[in-house]
């Protein structure tokens, strides 16, 4: 049980940790969450979030973010899109491994290939939504419940750590 704990905290406890920590710290550094809003209420209101970003915010809106928002924003979001990062840039790996030339880069540029990129990237966004059936086969999961529990705990570490560095930044700015 303590192996697993341990594996748990260095593969994704950690990594969830560091990027939630990343993507919610840019998000107040763009201006769209603000430091005095809980990062749970901020996606919890979507919607109504979406339609207080100014238009400059909202071209400020990296694609990361935008696929967080798309993904539900909040934890759920947050590891949806990390999985579809970890499923796309394996995708990418693989087909640079196994190129054998520079027909093979050719070719990704045909119409079939270009119809396969958008229907295999959509089928990626499924396969991300359903993260939590997708990690158990990629990472030997003994404890889903430890995992998770892990996860959520790297998550709010990392969103709580953000909201902090704001605002003691918000401060010594003052």
């Amino acid at each position: 049980m303590i192996t697993e704990v341990i594996k748990a905290i260095l593969y994704a406890g950690v990594p969830i940790g560091v990027f939630t920590f990343l993507m919610v710290y840019y998000a107040y550094y763009k201006g769209y969450l603000s430091p005095d809003i809980s990062i749970r209420k901020a996606f919890q209101e979507k919607d109504h979030a979406d339609k207080k970003l100014s238009k400059k915010n909202k071209k400020a809106l990296l694609f990361l973010h935008s696929k967080w928002l798309t993904f539900g924003g909040g934890f759920y979001g947050l590891m949806a899109l990390l999985t579809f990062i970890y499923i796309e840039v394996e995708q990418i790996v693989n087909f640079l491994i196994h190129a054998s030339g520079l027909q093979d880069f050719i070719n990704l540029f045909t119409l079939n290939s270009l119809i396969n990129m958008i229907v295999d990237s959509l089928i990626n966004m499924v396969k991300a939504a359903l993260w939590f059936s997708y990690w158990p086969d990629i990472i030997h999961i003994s404890n889903g419940f430890v995992w998770l529990l892990i996860v959520y705990i790297g998550y709010r570490a990392g969103a709580n750590l953000a909201q902090r560095y704001v605002l003691k930044k918000l401060e010594f700015m003052d």
